[in-house]
């Protein structure tokens, strides 16, 4: 199945939840270059206030240095307007802390990782993710930034598991719904990683697992991770992706 011609403007709201760095930014400047289609974006922080469902194209929840088992009434009310935006069929993606969000929202587990995971990382596509549109122009194998304490060990039921790197999902889709998750960081490029490391803590991953994995030669794996953002944006609905 392709991605057919996109429409000539797309609106994408952007959740971000309290982070260490700009991840909306990031999103913004690799899907304002994604194609001729005009994007309009906007910004929204669940601690006060989320997308008005019927507004935009496309909602996406970023990544945190938030936990799902943190005790907070905000993440809990951002769960229930995930399962609002499923249950009416609206197109809806999260990354790394909005994959775990949006899986555990949906019934699927999410578990600490001992150690956690972080910097350039190889992400393996299953034979699902290989035939899914989202990763279309994507390598079986490729690499990504991956920044993470918790993951995905199950999915909800309905889904399908389209990546992974070991035990770790690192990408799953819904079979009734637009709905999709990705573990890695695709807006994450070599600088903002050199920012992560110079944050990281005892409540983080190793910032030195960061800075030795950054590549020499980095445009190739950050483009080739972008490209499901590309795909994103040029799909004229996410539902038509399924």
């Amino acid at each position: 199945m392709s991605i057919t011609q996109p429409p000539d403007e797309r609106s994408v709201a952007l959740v971000t939840p309290p982070s260490r760095v700009d991840y909306a930014g990031g999103i913004e400047a690799v899907v304002a270059d994604s194609s001729e289609t005009a994007i309009e974006t906007g910004r929204f922080d669940p601690r006060n206030q989320l997308p008005d469902p019927d507004r935009f194209d496309v909602v996406i929840v970023t990544g945190s240095y938030a936990r799902i088992g943190d005790d907070s009434d905000w993440i809990e009310g951002l769960q229930c307007y995930i399962r609002k935006r499923v249950a009416a069929r609206q197109p809806t993606a999260g990354v790394c802390f909005g994959h775990q969000l949006v899986a555990s929202a949906l019934g699927g587990c999410v578990e600490a990782l001992p150690e956690g995971e972080a910097g350039y990382r190889q992400v393996e596509l299953t034979e699902n993710g290989r035939k899914h549109p989202l990763f279309e122009g994507v390598p079986d194998q490729f690499e990504t930034f991956l920044w993470h304490l918790d993951h995905v060990t199950s999915v909800p039921d309905g889904a399908t598991v389209l990546a992974r790197r070991d035990e770790t999902i690192q990408s799953f889709a819904l079979q009734d719904a637009p709905v999709v998750g990705i573990q890695f960081h695709p807006e994450v490029t070599p600088r903002v990683a050199h920012e992560l490391a110079a944050q990281a803590d005892a409540s983080t991953p190793s910032g030195d697992a960061i800075v030795e994995t950054i590549p020499n030669e980095p445009a190739e794996p950050v483009r080739v991770s972008q490209q499901f953002y590309r795909n994103l944006v040029a799909a004229p609905r996410l539902g038509d992706i399924q």
